[in-house]
């Protein structure tokens, strides 16, 4: 069991099983390696600027679509 499953489970025992923590990574310089594998309650960000905001927003919010619409956003 990693580190974050280990927090998980401690949080849903403290808080109820309605708890669902979530984990955001920013590295400031992203390189090829993460911190921690991305999964549907884990979020990698590589870079900072002030879009990370609203990316995080929706990421906490179980927005399911919000890459799509971060990338359709984006002005070529």
């Amino acid at each position: 069991m990693t580190a974050w499953e280990a927090f998980v489970v401690n949080q849903r025992k403290l808080a109820g099983k309605e708890a669902n923590p979530k984990l955001v990574n920013i590295d400031l310089q992203p390189y090829q390696t993460v911190q921690a594998c991305e999964r549907a309650d884990i979020l990698n960000i590589g870079g900072f600027s002030d879009s990370v905001f609203n990316v995080i927003s929706a990421f906490l919010e179980n927005d399911a679509s919000r890459f799509v619409r971060e990338v359709e956003c984006v002005e070529l």
